[in-house]
């Protein structure tokens, strides 16, 4: 302060002897500089080098100021005396340049190989010049940073961190989906899968009911991919096998061939299957069928039958169908020549049968039984004698009923009329068509 109100009175002093038309005294200074800065004499700037030479007021304060970027200003009064020559040189000293660095997370932040800290932080550099620094944290990829501070000022150095992995948000539809990436299980959609190196990577997604689906992609490092996927559902599966074989089947009222049979085609939900064979109920029913998933139906079909019903002269009788004897109708009445009706159920179709009754000729009858009705058949076979037993009064011939040890012979000499020969009146019986000889009384 004292200096300043000696530099202020010297130089009123000045302006005064100026003032008064007298000419100053003056002084040359030679200021020196190292580095090269800019000068300012009496807060008026001057000009910017390493050297500069000046006249000044003698006898009357000179105030010198230099600076440059990043180094400290120097301020300096000097009052030289009347002529005189002076030297004053200068050795700026450097300013320690105040830099912030922060990042969005914590990282190392690394000068020319060298730590300077851990983010967020401040770090002072006492060269003005560029800077190579390197900001670091785990998971991200090193970013490299040109600090430029040749002009001295101070910085805020904002990193960006980006991941040194990629990240993949899988969801399908429909959602709950196994995610594999290379073989390794991943959890189900939707989910996010983070930290996944960089470079090619296989999908598999897989859900029940629905075809696997496989995705092939390139990831880059920091990249965020979104994926969304549709699954395709599967075809359900039917089998359909009826008791017994061979029946048509029908799905939804399309004809898909005879049993036992697969469909492979079918949508999931609800069909309606039919199973037809003749002589058989037609038999229907709806299944439920599941996505990827074969079912198995199994079938058995009852039997439709119709009635038939047999009525015959004589009264007894056999009714056959190929070798496999189906009745023997009784009748009526004790001894009677008529039957009484005899029912039999048979599947519906056309039926050939025989019919056997002894001392009858075989009828064969074709008959179509229809389903749920009765179909009446009367036959009445034609009689043929097949013994004869000749007497004194005459000779005949019947059916042979009965012959007794002691001789007796009964015959039916007609349909419902019988006659009991003694031994004492047969002179000779034989059986008739057969070849027999006459075996006397």
């Amino acid at each position: 302060m004292r200096r300043m109100r000696q530099w202020l009175a010297a130089a009123c002093a000045a302006a005064a002897l100026w003032a008064q038309g007298q000419e100053a005294p003056t002084a040359t200074l030679r200021v020196t500089c190292r580095p090269a800065a800019t000068l300012w004499v009496n807060h008026r700037q001057n000009r910017t080098g390493e050297s500069f030479t000046l006249e000044v007021p003698a006898n009357a304060p000179t105030l010198l100021r230099l600076s440059a970027p990043g180094y400290a200003t120097q301020w300096r009064t000097v009052t030289p005396g009347p002529g005189e020559r002076r030297h004053e040189p200068f050795e700026l000293a450097r300013e320690p340049i105040p830099v912030l660095f922060r990042s969005e997370r914590p990282a190392t932040v690394l000068c020319d190989g060298a730590e300077l800290g851990v983010t967020p932080f401040h770090c002072f550099f006492e060269e003005p010049r560029a800077y190579r620094v390197v900001v670091r944290a785990q998971g991200f990829q090193d970013q490299a940073i040109r600090l430029d501070l040749s002009n001295g000022k101070p910085r805020v150095v904002d990193a960006t961190l980006t991941p040194d992995s990629g990240a993949l948000e899988v969801t399908s539809e429909p959602a709950g989906a196994r995610v594999q990436v290379n073989g390794v299980a991943h959890g189900v959609t939707p989910c996010t899968l983070e930290r996944l190196r960089e470079g090619k990577h296989t999908l598999r997604l897989t859900l029940e009911g629905h075809k696997p689906l496989t995705h092939t992609l390139e990831l880059r490092a920091g990249e965020r991919l979104p994926l969304r996927f549709a699954l395709e559902r599967l075809p359900a599966g039917l089998t359909v096998s009826t008791i017994p074989e061979g029946a048509r089947i029908y799905v939804d009222g399309v004809f898909r061939g005879e049993s036992d049979l697969t469909v492979g085609d079918l949508p999931e939900g609800t069909h309606t299957v039919r199973a037809e064979l003749p002589g058989y109920a037609t038999a229907s029913r709806e299944v439920r069928l599941a996505a990827g998933a074969t079912q198995v139906e199994e079938i058995r079909l009852e039997i439709v039958r119709g009635t038939l019903a047999v009525q015959t002269q004589p009264g007894v009788v056999e009714v056959w169908e190929g070798g496999r004897r189906l009745l023997t109708t009784q009748p009526q009445e004790k001894d009677g020549f008529t039957s009484a009706e005899a029912r039999l159920p048979l599947p519906p179709g056309p039926h050939t049968l025989t019919l056997k009754a002894r001392g009858y000729a075989d009828a064969t009858r074709t008959v179509t039984i229809a389903a749920d009705k009765t179909t009446a058949l009367k036959v009445r076979l034609d009689f043929k004698p097949n013994f004869e037993v000749r007497t004194k009064l005459g000779t005949y011939q019947g059916v042979i009923v009965r012959a007794d040890l002691d001789g007796t012979v009964s015959l039916e000499l007609k349909p419902g009329t019988y006659r009991t020969f003694l031994p004492g009146e047969i002179l000779s019986r034989r059986f008739l068509n057969e070849g027999g000889e006459d075996d006397g009384p």
